[in-house]
């Protein structure tokens, strides 16, 4: 009930920064204040070590392989992405269509998705301290993090909604098909 639901989802690769993820979930305070919830796409038990480390083994839960996050979508209060790259990130856009605002990296694509102090909050790469700050912000400002996540599903809707993409792949393909088949 006063916990606030912190989503992390990624496949676990390096570039993904599973130790910074840790680290800053150790650094939050107050501790009783959130957990945060790992879809793993594979095995997490690399970084079960990490966890008993830090001594987070109550505020972490994993999930690995879940298939349909769509009900860990609906009950995440904010998303956090630790990436050292991202060319697009789609779990923060996923997020987004949820009204789930997201703390992220300040790398590759991320940018394009996550309007700074609009729809998330970006923090330069590799900093645990910034992020810590970043979450712990949204924690502690309900508000801030329902207005951040209104802004985030109307930014999803507005420039990636099926809708809006769809017409914009068929336009890209027939200018591609126009330049390779003189018609």
């Amino acid at each position: 009930d006063d916990e606030v639901m912190i989503l992390h989802s990624s496949n676990l690769r390096p570039l993904k920064r599973i130790d910074l993820l840790l680290e800053t979930a150790a650094r939050i305070r107050p501790r009783e204040s959130f957990k945060l919830v790992i879809l793993a796409g594979g095995s997490f038990a690399p970084f079960a070590d990490e966890v008993k480390r830090l001594g987070i083994e109550d505020r972490i839960v994993v999930r690995e392989n879940i298939l349909d996050i769509e009900d860990y979508l609906q009950a995440a209060d904010l998303g956090l992405i630790t990436s050292d790259s991202e060319s697009f990130c789609m779990s923060i856009l996923e997020a987004m269509f949820f009204g789930c605002p997201s703390v992220a990296t300040n790398v590759g694509g991320i940018p394009e998705v996550v309007e700074n102090g609009v729809s998330g909050l970006i923090v330069p790469p590799g900093d645990a301290e910034q992020l810590t700050r970043a979450v712990e912000k949204l924690i502690q400002d309900a508000e801030l993090r329902k207005s951040l996540g209104l802004a985030a599903k109307k930014q999803a809707e507005e420039k990636f909604s099926a809708e809006q993409i769809i017409p914009r792949y068929e336009s890209l393909y027939r200018s591609v098909r126009a330049e390779v088949v003189p018609c």
